[in-house]
């Protein structure tokens, strides 16, 4: 499933939602069962945040409807440039494929970037006086190949490379004087993992009702060329339910866990435009990371609609820990924001989300279809 909020961009976007106003409209499908339908939209951008100035760029959302005799879903490609007046960039191309009946997905990433993010240390009790900033430059690729075993179900197989330096914004912070924190200076990761998921979802970019369920196992190790070796589990489930007419009920749980010595930009993550929206990517991260959230999406007029959400998560250095909750590590997240239909066959469409967390955290976001 494509969603293009990028995992680097700043938390604090402005869209150029006047961009909709160009828009080319959809094509009809055609009546020929052998021909396919494409469909090509580009989007400007401009976005602010404190660590990267102003931010502009482009992102070109490419999808293209097979032929009805495929039965198959759409395949999309998306290819995003963003620049920052502090010199921070990334560019990106992420693609996926459906063979004939859904029996096969192909998906991949290539992506450069030279772009900053927060490190306030591990846990989630870091304090925000703790703050510094950090500055990975390098290339990621990701590939996976997802191959129908029987009905809904799927067996998954995933390769994933990135080769990066880091560079601290400060000298005297924790990344430059600290020894002891692994994968300070980048470095280069090599992973390669299995998996199996559940896929019964009615539309790939914005499903009514259904399940998506995915459990993969990923190791990083010499053996796969990477300079660290830990190991890597997610979870990831979704349910999607109808309460009529365009109104739909979705939930998703989320488990991440990383045992061995990864790279301290490799542990799980809080924040983003995903899950725990409202939260800058990286304002928590330790090993391990539990979320869950549930969204209402409620159509409002024509090619406009809305959602509300609220869920909550934590980190913790165990999988134990993520139970342990004392006072202050349950993180909250709630928030509205905006949809704006592109094509109605496909349902494919922007979204514009504003959400809040703990100690007065918040981040407005933009991309495109819905966020889970």
């Amino acid at each position: 499933m494509m969603n293009l909020t990028s995992r680097h961009a700043a938390t604090m976007a402005l869209p150029l939602l006047f961009a909709l106003a160009t828009a080319v409209p959809a094509q009809q499908a055609p009546a020929d069962s052998t021909v396919g339908r494409r469909r090509i939209q580009p989007f400007p951008a401009f976005g602010s945040a404190p660590e990267t100035g102003l931010q502009f760029g482009l992102t070109v959302l490419s999808v293209f409807e097979p032929p009805a005799m495929r039965h198959a879903r759409p395949a999309s490609v998306v290819a995003t440039a963003l620049r920052s007046t502090k010199g921070q960039t990334r560019v990106s191309i992420e693609g996926e494929r459906w063979s004939a009946n859904n029996d096969r997905r192909l998906q991949g990433l290539l992506a450069w970037q030279k772009f900053p993010l927060p490190y306030y240390g591990l846990g989630a009790t870091s304090p925000e006086q703790a703050k510094e900033l950090y500055t990975p430059t390098g290339v990621e690729a990701t590939a996976s190949v997802q191959q129908r075993l029987r009905g809904a179900w799927y067996a998954l197989a995933t390769a994933r490379f990135l080769s990066q330096d880091i560079t601290p914004d400060s000298a005297t912070g924790a990344l430059a004087l600290n020894t002891r924190i692994v994968g300070r200076t980048g470095g280069r990761v090599g992973e390669l993992g299995l998996g199996v998921l559940r896929d019964s979802r009615d539309f790939v970019f914005n499903p009514t009702r259904g399940t998506f369920a995915q459990l993969t196992y990923a190791v990083s190790a010499e053996a796969t060329g990477s300079e660290f070796a830990y190991e890597r589990l997610r979870f990831d489930a979704r349910k999607y339910a109808s309460l009529g007419g365009e109104h739909v009920l979705a939930w998703q749980a989320q488990l991440i866990g990383t045992t061995g010595a990864p790279p301290f930009d490799q542990l799980a993550l809080v924040g983003g435009g995903d899950i725990m929206r409202g939260y800058a990517r990286g304002r928590y991260r330790e090993a391990w990371f539990t979320a869950a959230q549930v969204e209402y999406r409620s159509p409002i007029r024509r090619r406009l609609g809305m959602v509300a959400f609220a869920g909550a998560g934590t980190v913790a250095s165990t999988a134990g820990g993520l139970a342990d909750f004392v006072e202050g590590t349950l993180l909250p997240t709630y928030g509205a924001g905006a949809r704006i239909q592109i094509d109605a066959r496909q349902r494919t469409a922007v979204r514009v989300d504003y959400g809040r967390g703990t100690k007065g955290a918040s981040g407005l976001y933009i991309g495109f279809n819905q966020a889970f």
